[in-house]
């Protein structure tokens, strides 16, 4: 059993990795039909109550393919708490390539990118009603497949 010290330490690196995983509390993406991105199109998520209290984090997650002109990608977020109704408005600067051309998504011909928004002390019961737009001068942007919110909690 020559194998064995090799096979405890990749579990312990496999439980060490799921330890660190995030616990997600919401996820979901918008499908963005053809020609692409209207500057007009908000895109709503809502947030159902959540089960517990604590520190949660919010992120904004974009799908491009090869169509999509620019290396960034501006976008608004506003985020409506309840039942506060503590209001919050982000504008984040998505890089999406690079000044050489490389693209910083994961993916081969649709890539996947995911940018931190901010983070939040919320309590259980809260709900978020989140809207997202592009701020670009630009009124379609072609190329954008999907946007999506994620909220989770780190462990």
């Amino acid at each position: 059993m020559q194998n064995k010290p090799f096979v405890i330490v990749g579990l312990l690196a496999l439980l060490t990795l799921c330890g660190c995983q995030q616990q997600v509390a919401y996820h979901q993406f918008r499908h963005i039909y053809e020609p692409g991105w209207d500057k007009t199109d908000t895109l709503h998520f809502d947030i159902k109550p959540l089960s517990e209290d604590g520190a949660y984090r919010l992120d904004a997650e974009l799908r491009t393919d090869k169509d999509y002109p620019f290396q960034q990608l501006t976008i608004q977020i506003e985020q409506t708490v309840y039942p506060s109704k503590e209001r919050h408005h982000d504008v984040i600067a998505c890089n999406l390539v690079s000044e050489e051309g490389v693209i910083g998504g994961d993916g081969i011909s649709y890539f996947q990118y995911q940018f931190h928004v901010r983070d939040f002390d919320l309590h259980q019961g809260d709900s978020i009603h989140i809207s997202l737009t592009h701020n670009m001068k630009r009124e379609i942007m072609p190329g954008v497949t999907d946007v999506g919110v994620r909220l989770s909690r780190p462990h």
